[in-house]
């Protein structure tokens, strides 16, 4: 009741939601002016501006400015979250012994010529941050009183020329929070901070000056880093009882008597291995197909006959199903904007699901679970298998490429949340299948359950197709049978040496093998597929067989341990 929460949001964004989120889970009491007004406060993330903020706490203070025992907090809301509560905040406000508090920051802004007339600090955040202040009911009155400015001029600049006026300093006994108790301003700050576990609560820990604070900006560039916090604090996620919010406003599909209608944007960006197994699994998606729409954008004339092929199939399997093509020239943001139109522009579109080529969903439910979860924008984790590689980042550096975040590996692992700002590969650009790494794609399609040295198959034909085109495989012999002779004997330099037929005996060529002398023991050519493995080196000096008629191929691998 001695408390009351002030803040200016204009609209609901999700970083105001987060705020209120954070404050409800403390019992705040808040207040917020402006909302459902226009924003005429100038673009504060990049430059001055942010006037109308004092404008309107101008306004709503008149009402309250006899009340001598109410403590008002005036804090940012889009960019802010409370870490401690109410009671916390009075303490340490009560402890600071000043009428009016103000949070602090290293960096000086926006005019550093006012550096030189801050008081001086023995230690501790010398600048003044608008972005959360306190203080007793008839001084913040009287501080904001003084606004006669415009609503683009800058909040910060006008309570700085306040602040470091001496005699005003004096008679509204102002301070700055300079150790961080209660304000924690991330700019220049990020540093310091920490996150401290405990049984029901995650708190931020400053350690430069070994506190924790009860509000948590992240003011100009740390935003991202503001999110990563958001992650945990106050009670978002913790090791007692994991993710407090994931289950909060689920979409129960069984108890709709339609499901949602869902346009499914697939990118084929770039040559993609097994992309007739990808068509397979979208297939698979244990979803209504009379409630989702497909649109293909192909920019690879090689995958021209796989998309035909499709089509040709399931053209009649969705309701509704659109091809773009490498001649229409689309680029790949284009391609993906486009996509996304096609969902706004239809009255029917309920959700919009992007999903590159190169991912591989191997939960049949996936859809269906994104569709519950009921989030504006959310995706799946899609990692590489036994691999860290997943498909978001998990902090920017300075320069805004990546950088691992301290939660990276927990969260790829799946045993943390993340609210991401840098999703790929479900929505935006990425690359899953680079260097064709998918071991699990591979034995799932060319592997025997059964039998042991039956390596490839299906397989077979794709190798001598891609690989031997042009002859520029240097894994792969050929033998004709121009001429009935053996090939000179050799020893292989190497420890084991590994042949795999590649094409049928009898059918495609007649005759090969090969003979070890040391032994006086042959092999005929093994089936195709199958693999035939000996030594190396000293001891299996041998020789090829003729091949009598036709062309063999074999895939020779040398190994070397």
């Amino acid at each position: 009741e001695k408390l009351l929460v002030l803040t200016v949001a204009t609209e609901e964004t999700d970083g105001f939601q987060r705020f209120m989120q954070s404050a409800h889970y403390f019992n705040y009491s808040v207040k917020v002016l402006g909302m459902g007004e226009a924003w005429k406060g100038g673009d504060v993330g990049n430059s001055i501006g942010g006037g109308q903020k004092v404008r309107l706490l101008k306004e709503a203070m008149k009402a309250l400015a006899d009340q001598e025992d109410l403590v008002v907090l005036f804090v940012d809301s889009y960019d802010l979250i409370f870490a401690g509560g109410p009671e916390e905040i009075l303490r340490k406000f009560q402890q600071a012994n000043h009428k009016v508090l103000f949070a602090a920051e290293g960096l000086i802004w926006p005019d550093k010529r006012l550096a030189d007339k801050y008081p001086l600090v023995r230690s501790g955040k010398r600048y003044l941050n608008s972005g959360g202040f306190m203080g007793y009911a008839p001084p913040i009155n009287q501080l904001v009183s003084q606004w006669n400015l415009h609503d683009n001029d800058d909040d910060q600049l006008f309570y700085t020329k306040i602040y470091v006026d001496p005699l005003q300093r004096q008679t509204l006994n102002m301070t700055l929070d300079h150790k961080c108790q209660i304000f924690l301003t991330l700019n220049g700050a990020a540093d310091e901070v920490l996150l401290k576990f405990g049984t029901d609560r995650v708190r931020v820990r400053n350690t430069a000056h070994d506190s924790l604070p009860a509000v948590v900006h992240g003011n100009r560039n740390t935003k991202i880093f503001l999110n990563y916090l958001g992650n945990y604090v106050p009670h978002m996620w913790n090791y007692e009882h994991g993710c407090s919010h994931c289950d909060k406003d689920i979409l129960d599909l069984a108890q709709l008597k339609d499901y949602p209608s869902v346009l499914v944007g697939v990118f084929i960006e770039k040559p993609t291995p097994f992309l007739p197994e990808f068509f397979q699994r979208l297939l698979s998606l244990d979803y209504p197909k009379d409630k989702m729409k497909v649109f293909i954008h192909n920019n690879e004339v090689y995958h021209e006959k796989h998309i035909q092929k499709f089509w040709e199939e399931n053209r009649n399997t969705f309701i509704n199903f659109k091809i773009v093509g490498p001649e229409e020239n689309l680029s790949q943001g284009e391609a993906r904007n486009m996509g996304m139109d096609l969902c706004r522009k239809d009255a029917t579109c309920d959700f919009y699901f992007s999903l590159d080529s190169d991912v591989m969903l191997t939960n049949s439910q996936t859809l269906k679970l994104l569709v519950e979860q009921n989030r504006k924008i959310i995706g799946p984790l899609v990692t590489r298998h036994s691999k860290l590689w997943s498909n978001f980042w998990g902090a920017l550096s300075p320069d805004g490429y990546y950088a691992r975040s301290e939660d990276y590996i927990d969260i790829v692992q799946r045993k943390r949340v993340k609210s991401d700002s840098s999703l790929s590969l479900l929505y935006a650009a990425g690359s899953l299948h680079v260097h064709n790494k998918q071991p699990r794609v591979w034995e799932a399609h060319f592997r025997s359950q059964s039998i042991t040295f039956l390596i490839i198959t299906m397989t077979c034909g794709r190798y001598l197709k891609t690989l031997w085109t042009g002859r520029r495989s240097t894994s792969m012999k050929t033998t004709q049978g121009s001429s009935p002779r053996t090939t000179w004997s050799s020893h292989d330099s190497s420890t084991f040496t590994i042949n795999i037929a590649l094409n049928n005996k009898e059918t495609d060529f007649q005759g090969g093998g090969c003979r070890f002398h040391r032994y006086n023991c042959s092999i005929e050519s093994p089936r195709k597929g199958w693999s035939f493995m000996h030594p190396g080196r000293l001891t299996h000096l041998h020789e090829g067989l003729p091949t009598t008629n036709g062309t063999r191929y074999i895939a020779v691998s040398f190994i070397d341990p």
